[in-house]
Order: C-alpha cells, then sequence, then structure tokens
C-alpha cells in the first residue's frame, strides 16, 4: 500500500498538469511517508539491537503496532519495547499496541 501511494505521489509531482498546490502537497505527504517510514526502521533496528528478532513495527494514525517473534513477553520486556518505541517515534505506552506472535505446530 505504502509504495502504491509513494508512487501516485511521484505522479503527481512529475505530473505536467497538476497545479503547483496540488505538487508541494504531494511532496509533503511524500516527506511523511519517509518520516514514518525512517521511524519504524529506527525502531525496528534498535529492538533488534536489543536482542528481539524478526520485529515489524508500524505506525498509523498516532497509533503504533508492533508484533514481535516470540510466542510471549514478559512485563520487562513490554517495558523495553514501549521506551523503544516511544523515543523512536514520540508515541506515548498508551498507543503501543504489542502482539506476541504465536507458532502454530
Amino acid at each position: 500500500t505504502r509504495a502504491k501511494n509513494t508512487e501516485s505521489l511521484l505522479e503527481i509531482i512529475n505530473s505536467d498538469v497538476v497545479s503547483e498546490a496540488q505538487k508541494q502537497g504531494a511532496i509533503e505527504q511524500m516527506l511523511e511517508l519517509t518520516d514514518i517510514s525512517e521511524r519504524e526502521t529506527g525502531a525496528e533496528t534498535l529492538l533488534s539491537a536489543k536482542g528481539f528478532e524478526d520485529v515489524v513495527v508500524s505506525i498509523s494514525d498516532s497509533k503504533v503496532d508492533v508484533v514481535i517473534n516470540q510466542s510471549e513477553i514478559s512485563d520487562a520486556q513490554r517495558a523495553q519495547i514501549e521506551d523503544v518505541i516511544t523515543r523512536k517515534t514520540g508515541v506515548p505506552p498508551e498507543n503501543i499496541v504489542i502482539t506476541p506472535m504465536v507458532t502454530v505446530e
């Protein structure tokens, strides 16, 4: 979805038939998408460095979803994850959802 949105924004930015105001709006949206992507990647990298493997972080509408490749997490791990996410994204802990992956055997 994000790649498709980026492609659409680039088409607007490079178009000869849209107004400068529309181009500027597309540029601002592109910068916002880039910022979100960088914050997600930064949080994933830091969590990985702290021992959480195969972490996926998704930011949307001032909320963050974190999927951890573990079947369960301790309260200490939850606090550590929330701290990293809050520092990297600016999103408060009450808007962070941490989901352990359930492995099916």
